[in-house]
């Protein structure tokens, strides 16, 4: 780690991961340290901290979907080379839990690169779905459409991170989400129009997707070291849902709960990662036994309040809003941070963390910043950092 940041101080000495922590931090109101945790880092910011390159998940796992044979081995040992380098970073950051994605790849769903990088920020390039067009636009598309239907490779990513965990940490998988693949394989425009115009082959897709996904997770919930699933589905934007809540409410959220009964069937967890403004369908969500929510913006609801208003039906999981650690000061950070444990730490089922993910144009130090700060509040409050 570079001198410069050793004046941040995220872990005690002699601390050890523990998933229990997180089990209890999201599911019980009972006071006591409030724990750490996020969806994920990006690339960049472990490599800031480990001194270490960490290349692009998304890039290595998608080699290791794609690639030929004589060039499969090559790619996996690189995506078992960052899930070791993940494993490192989230246990120094403190996380009782490690994620990553599986390798769950639908092909021809569309990916633009954004012509320019932002100057302003290191690592601000970023890529966007296609959401005017997509590999299935018909019934002929959808019965020719090459369907991924192999469990053991839409696992293998979260076999080997399950393997790589050390004692007391458990894997999260990001198992894929319905709703957003079903969008991306029509692209959302289209979409939207066929939920009026070709009502049965939506349907058929929702079904397909699901039954994927929900077939994968049967067998992924029965490794050892998997603690569950962290599932990422953006379903709302800045105002509203992408889609009628109804829509949303009937179509998509009947898989999320069978996901929620499969995980805890199994006595393990269900995190939802969700963006955007979802406060018409959040007792829906609720409805479905989720053990926490993940991903908030102040612009749409600062955290304290979701905490306030859903968080004695489901733990809440991070809520310092990305734009802050990307633009703040470490003062403007650390004065955020101990106003949302002011409100939401003492009251049960809450874990600190970023409002959507450790992305790769925060400052690592804002990051830092945070965790110490969260580290100083559970001292002040409770004695003890973790």
């Amino acid at each position: 780690m570079a001198s410069d940041l050793s004046r941040f101080k995220i872990i005690p000495d002699g601390w050890q991961p523990d998933f229990k922590r997180f089990r209890r931090a999201i599911t019980s109101s009972e006071p006591g340290p409030v724990p750490v945790g996020d969806l994920y880092a990006d690339g960049p910011i472990m490599s800031a901290f480990l001194g270490r390159e960490v290349k692009s998940f998304a890039r290595l796992m998608a080699a290791v979907a794609s690639a030929s044979q004589t060039r499969q081995a090559e790619a996996l040992k690189e995506g078992t080379e960052h899930l070791k380098l993940s494993v490192e970073f989230y246990r120094a950051m403190g996380w009782d839990f490690v994620t990553t994605h599986s390798l769950l790849f639908f092909p021809g769903v569309r990916v633009h690169l954004a012509s320019k990088e932002a100057p302003e920020i290191k690592g601000g390039r970023r890529a966007y779905m296609d959401s005017t067009s997509g590999p299935i636009m018909s019934w002929e598309d959808f019965e020719k459409y090459p369907w991924p239907e192999s469990p053991g490779t839409i696992n293998l990513s979260g076999k080997i991170l399950a393997s790589l965990a050390p004692e007391g940490m458990q894997a999260l998988v990001l198992p894929g989400g319905l709703f957003e693949w079903a969008t991306w394989l029509m692209g959302l425009v289209p979409f939207s129009y066929a939920l009026y115009d070709q009502p049965d082959l939506v349907d058929a897709i929702i079904a397909k997707v699901s039954e994927i996904i929900y077939k994968a997770a049967e067998e992924l919930i029965e490794v050892p070291g998997i603690g569950g699933f962290f599932i990422g589905d953006d379903m709302g934007y800045y105002s509203g849902t992408m889609v009628a809540p109804k829509i949303l409410r009937e179509k998509f959220l009947p898989h999320l709960k069978k996901m929620v009964d499969l995980a805890h069937g199994k006595g393990k967890l269900v995190v939802l990662h969700a963006c955007g403004n979802l406060t018409e369908i959040m007792d829906d969500i609720c409805d479905t036994g989720i053990d926490a929510k993940h991903s908030f913006e102040d612009k749409i609801m600062p955290v304290e309040e979701v905490h306030r208003r859903w968080g004695k039906r489901t733990g809440i999981v991070g809520g310092v809003d990305v734009n802050l650690l990307a633009s703040g000061t470490e003062e403007d950070v650390r004065r955020r941070t101990r106003e949302i444990l002011d409100s939401c730490g003492s009251a049960g089922r809450y874990v600190l963390g970023t409002g959507n993910s450790v992305a790769s144009y925060i400052p690592l130090e804002n990051y830092l910043a945070m965790l110490d700060e969260g580290r100083r509040w559970n001292l002040d409050h409770f004695g003890r950092a973790y």
